[in-house]
């Protein structure tokens, strides 16, 4: 990939901080000529990452990761102490809180200090700008009222309102998305996908898993200063999560079941499914059809309800029927439950959350644009010229 194809790349980045052990004035002041002692911590390790225009990258990590580190060098805030960093485009920083003015401004001030330094916005368009931040906000009267005064969510949703009040061509976004009650997460997930769908590209570094897979399609996991994983999204979310599947002692899935489906759209399906029971105990088989969609996230598209296979110890073989698939072309997760009455322990899953869910091809010589599902439709005129 060409760098004129990226929006946002670094190579080798490594960061390194020094903490004074002493006080430099007090050795001035006591005449200690002997050299500082400084304790190296490296916060970042041999770090590269690029990311496509149009797209967000994830970033996942826990926290004291280097997360946080990597965004700010990303954004300038930081100097990298080796390595090289290309920005192809105007940076939004969702990471600073506040990273023009002071506690002292009023929210008015800031915004208005933010969008002329940062947005280079002209007088002319600076009051409507101004108008859009106060009600994305919900701030209120508080709009006018210092920001020493606010709590800790009003600063936020000033500060995010204020960001992405523009359509810039780079986010760098740190956890931001996860400050307010649902609806402003949910406004802010609405603007996210917009300022994204108008070609926007960035970065998300977060240690929730669900922004992950509902803004990016790729993603990292940062540990210990360095990458573990670079990958797909969802793959990224799975090796995060690292969990265990069940141990199947009473009912499993059969080894012969095979890893990937594939069906025609609009089409009568039947998917085999065996199941070996390993106990005597009443097993049902539930099964649904996941969509990852940027901005977005994992969507069910279809969804069973739990279908009773028996009983008795040995194989049952059973058949999912899709009468005429109501699905687009494209790749779909298979996912497939077992239960019973009681407790699910013991008994197997497929799931793309354990990393083993089928992958269901669809396939069609149709183009139904950005539609998930088939819905039959009929068009007629009502009268005419």
């Amino acid at each position: 990939m060409n760098r004129t194809d990226l929006a946002l790349s670094c190579e080798n980045i490594r960061k390194d901080f020094h903490v004074l052990r002493d006080i430099r004035l007090w050795r001035i002041m006591l005449g200690i000529e002997q050299p500082f002692d400084a304790a190296v911590i490296h916060a970042l390790k041999d770090i590269s990452l690029k990311v496509p225009r149009g797209k967000i990258v994830g970033i996942l990590g826990r926290n004291g990761a280097g997360k946080s580190t990597l965004l700010r060098l990303l954004g300038g805030v930081y100097e990298p102490t080796a390595g090289r960093i290309w920005r192809n485009g105007q940076v939004a920083g969702l990471f600073e809180l506040g990273g023009v003015g002071n506690a002292h401004l009023t929210g008015r001030d800031y915004a208005e200090r933010y969008l002329r330094v940062i947005g280079g916005v002209t007088a002319g368009a600076l009051a409507e700008l101004l108008d859009d931040i106060q009600e994305f906000s919900e701030l209120g009267d508080a709009f006018g009222q210092k920001i020493r005064t606010y709590s800790s969510g009003m600063s936020a949703r000033l500060y995010f309102a204020t960001a992405t009040a523009m359509q810039h061509e780079i986010y760098l976004i740190d956890e931001l998305l996860s400050v307010g009650d649902e609806h402003f997460q949910a406004k802010c997930w609405r603007r996210m996908r917009e300022r994204l769908l108008n070609g926007a590209s960035g970065v998300l570094v977060t240690h929730a898993w669900e922004a992950i897979v509902r803004l990016c399609e790729h993603a990292c996991i940062i540990y210990d200063g360095r990458f573990s994983f670079v990958g797909d999204s969802d793959k990224a979310v799975v090796k995060y999560l690292g969990l265990s599947v069940p141990v199947a002692t009473s009912a499993r899935f059969s080894s012969e079941n095979p890893s990937a489906y594939s069906a025609i759209s609009g089409e009568d399906v039947e998917l085999q499914i065996s199941v070996d029971v390993l106990e005597e105990t009443e097993v049902s088989l539930a099964a649904s059809i996941e969509v990852l969609r940027v901005g977005l996230g994992w969507e069910i598209v279809l969804l069973s309800n739990p279908m009773s296979i028996g009983a008795a110890v040995g194989r049952h073989d059973v058949i999912l029927k899709i009468a005429k698939l109501p699905l687009v072309p494209g790749r779909y997760s298979l996912n497939l439950f077992l239960s019973r009455e009681k407790t699910r322990e013991g008994l197997d899953v497929r799931s793309w959350t354990y990393g083993n869910g089928c992958e269901l091809e669809v396939l069609s010589d149709k183009d139904y644009g950005g539609a998930m599902v088939r819905l039959p439709y009929t068009v007629r005129p009502i009268g005419g010229l």
